[in-house]
């Protein structure tokens, strides 16, 4: 789309960075105080440009959207732009967005004041910051109140940073989102669409849960997106209504209308009182799993929901449509998940998978000192399809053979440090065992877990380090040759 040419009206904020942004007082600014490229781009705020950088000056207000000329970065320096209808109409669009193939945005805080709760689509849907078929990163950024009014509304926009490349031919668009806090949102704190990669780290989502309005998700990723969502805490996303709410959402397929998102990690999370936890939708057009593997990794997040607000009632801490997708090592707490709860409308995991037919190994092989713990061996009962799935008979027993075997122990904790286990117990929600050994002979040893249906046995090395050889009192010296 072109941005050639726009010059949207504007208004100033004048305050410190400490300043109560409810009292600032709104100033008339000329454009020439702002930033307007000849090609592409338009920022009317108070600036300072320092080659492809430009620091906001002070906070500002605008009637629409700042256009980022290509490779340049937004450094906010603390302040905010907020974003006001225009007299007699009202704020459509993003706050800020591309121009070009990448931008960049630091340190911002932006917000939305008192909009007219109107209804738009397309490219009139309310955003923070929107990237079309670009890349670049949003770091250190406070994004509030991406909605209309106070959020009360029905409309299906609000998202804090919208991500969207529908080029399926064209390369793979790379978009961070770090370090950020993103509240006050209507639908979503973070959307990824397309043909993108995303790495979603280290920010802060506060939905407005439990409300009756509209279903909010945290983080939405799909129709083809990939990438991972690491070491966020995402909360308060739950629906009254006749639906759900997700802290994490994944979809794709022909459920969707649109291709499959895989390879996603999702890991160390804190997800707190969302409907769903982390919720992987990925259907064919019957709702059922996809022929293909979606492979999605959702590993080590704490899940938790205090009790049940869900107005459909369905709560969970992962919930699962998909094809060989890897969970395991959660830790899910909570009544609202806890199956006992409402037996069935509260689940801690709940996966659409058939009987149990394999056991599989979830971790690689190990290569560990003699006489050190080893990492974590975890095992996992399958479908036939990849899925977890828990099995009728849940004890498994643990041995080895192999020229490292004799002295072997294996261990419930990580330390080596409890009494030594012979057998494993896979009755839990995500159908898995963990063990530690312990090794005193140095050589290969092959670690069977196994029971009267099933066994499965994975190759381990044992071995003695190398000693480091002690440094020298005195430097050689090197005499001239004659």
């Amino acid at each position: 789309m072109g941005c050639s040419g726009e010059e949207p009206s504007h208004e100033e904020v004048h305050s410190s960075p400490t300043e109560d942004i409810h009292t600032a007082a709104l100033s008339t600014a000329s454009p020439q105080e702002g930033f307007q490229d000849a090609t592409c781009g338009y920022i009317p705020c108070p600036v300072i440009q320092n080659g492809n950088v430009l620091t906001l000056a002070g906070t500002c207000a605008t009637y629409s959207t700042l256009l980022i000329p290509d490779g340049y970065v937004l450094d906010g320096a603390g302040h905010f732009v907020i974003a006001l209808d225009p007299p007699g109409s009202h704020f459509t669009g993003p706050i800020a967005r591309n121009c070009g193939s990448s931008a960049f945005y630091v340190n911002l805080r932006l917000m939305m004041m008192n909009l007219s709760n109107v209804c738009d689509a397309g490219d009139d849907t309310l955003a923070g910051i929107r990237f079309d078929n670009a890349s670049g990163s949003v770091i250190s950024t406070q994004i509030f109140n991406i909605r209309q009014g106070d959020g009360t509304g029905g409309c299906q926009e609000g998202v804090g940073v919208l991500i969207r490349n529908q080029d399926s031919l064209g390369p793979i668009q790379f978009v961070g989102v770090q370090n950020s806090l993103l509240l006050g949102y209507q639908k979503a704190g973070v959307v990824a669409t397309g043909n993108v990669s995303v790495n979603i780290t280290a920010n802060r989502f506060v939905g407005s849960g439990p409300i009756g309005n509209i279903a909010q998700s945290g983080v939405q990723v799909g129709l083809g997106a990939t990438g991972q969502i690491v070491n966020n805490s995402i909360s308060g996303h739950s629906y009254t209504g006749d639906g759900v709410a997700n802290g994490i959402l994944v979809y794709g397929g022909a459920l969707y209308g649109g291709p499959l998102s895989s390879n996603i990690i999702i890991q160390g999370n804190q997800l707190f009182n969302n409907d769903i936890g982390v919720y992987l939708s990925q259907g064919d057009e019957n709702e059922n799993p996809p022929a293909v593997q979606t492979r999605i990794q959702v590993v080590d997040n704490l899940i938790h929901f205090d009790g049940v607000t869900n107005g459909y009632v369905y709560q969970a801490g992962i919930s699962d449509l998909g094809t060989a997708n890897v969970i395991h090592s959660n830790i899910i707490t909570g009544a609202g998940y806890d199956p006992a709860t409402l037996p069935g409308s509260t689940f801690a995991v709940d996966v659409l998978a058939g009987p149990a037919a394999s056991l599989a190994f979830l971790t690689p092989p190990r290569q560990v000192p003699v006489g050190l713990c080893s990492g974590p061996l975890i095992v996992q009962t399958q479908d036939s399809s990849g899925n977890l799935a828990v099995a009728s008979t849940t004890t498994f027993n643990i041995t080895s053979a192999g020229p490292a075997s004799p002295g072997i122990q294996f261990y419930a904790d990580s330390a080596c440090a409890g009494p030594a286990v012979t057998t494993l117990d896979l009755a839990n929600p995500q159908a898995q065992g963990r063990f530690y050994f312990r090794a005193t002979t140095p050589g290969s040893v092959t670690v069977f877990v196994y029971n009267s249906s099933w066994t499965q046995g994975q190759t381990q090395l044992v071995f003695i380090p190398l000693k480091s050889a002690p440094p020298l009192a005195v430097a050689p010296r090197m005499e001239p040759q004659h």
